[in-house]
């Protein structure tokens, strides 16, 4: 290789290195701390933890097909400067243990313990528990079979929390992707998932693509056991529970949101009328000011 040829290579890796530690600086995950927690049967967890651990903390339960990156707006926004945020990957998700055994997913224990085992692991004080869509059952799970583990209370969007097994799709809902062991049937469903998970024009393409990519993580042996799950074991927490509800959320509609009042009488419900089923992403700074309020201002 001649001398010249020798400096080009080392000038575009120099370039490419730039790049990326650019990149890396501007993440709203710049800073935070990334460990792995053994959650219920041994299963691996990915965690993201970020903001002084002496802070009240935050702890962040994304929905079924996605990760620790749902949580984006949150970490990447100044809560991070008044709360300690915390996110894992759901078993079965994301960068977490992939288990193949259908108890590993089909039933409340093994979601329940994976929340505890998190909370006891980076020693949160009675953190707050956000939580959306299928991340409200999850927390659910932890509410009915964890109740001696402190938290200081539950905020819950776009989900049944556990009074139903799965919330009813829309009657023209799309296939869902890794429901089918044909993967070309997975990726056809991508598409008209997203849109209709996330369909505001303005969000960041960036953001769509690191969701979808999410989504094609997920096996689907877990598709089919949490399929098989009644219901989770949904439960009235002694914590206060807040619900933020999407006025436009496909999934979870009047009808879900009607039957949560009448289960959780005692909840406060916040409405977001512009917004769908991903109100964190819709209503960012809004939905923050609401943790903000709960937890992050708390003495």
């Amino acid at each position: 290789m001649s001398h010249r040829c020798l400096s080009l290579c080392v000038a575009l890796l120099a370039s490419v290195m730039c790049k990326l530690a650019m990149a890396q600086a501007a993440s709203p995950f710049a800073g935070a701390r990334f460990t792995q927690v053994i959650g219920g049967g041994g299963v691996p967890l990915n965690v993201v933890d970020k903001g002084d651990p002496a802070k009240p903390a935050v702890l962040f339960i994304h929905g079924f097909r996605q990760s620790y990156l749902s949580w984006t707006l949150q970490f990447g926004s100044d809560l991070a400067s008044r709360c300690r945020l915390v996110a894992f990957d759901l078993r079965g998700h994301g960068n977490s243990g992939h288990p193949w055994q259908s108890e590993a997913y089909d039933n409340a224990k093994p979601w329940a313990d994976d929340v505890a085992s998190v909370i006891q692991a980076l020693g949160l004080r009675k953190p707050l528990i956000v939580a959306w869509s299928f991340g409200g059952n999850v927390a659910m799970d932890f509410a009915s079979l964890q109740p001696a583990v402190p938290v200081a209370g539950y905020l819950l969007t776009g989900t049944a929390a556990g009074t139903l097994a799965v919330p009813p799709p829309p009657a023209n809902a799309p296939p869902r992707p890794a429901a089918s062991p044909d993967l070309a049937l997975n990726i056809g469903a991508l598409d008209a998932s997203m849109k209709l998970l996330f369909p505001s024009p303005a969000m960041d393409p960036a953001l769509r693509a690191q969701f979808a990519a999410a989504a094609m993580r997920v096996g689907p042996w877990v598709d089919q056991a949490v399929a098989r799950r009644a219901r989770s074991a949904a439960t009235l927490p002694a914590q206060p529970a807040v619900f933020a509800t999407g006025g436009k959320d496909p999934l979870v509609g009047p009808a879900t949101v009607a039957r949560l009042k009448d289960f959780f009488p005692q909840a406060r419900f916040v409405d977001f009328a512009d917004a769908g089923h991903a109100v964190f992403i819709d209503e960012p700074a809004r939905f923050n000011a609401l943790i903000d309020e709960i937890q992050c201002q708390r003495p």
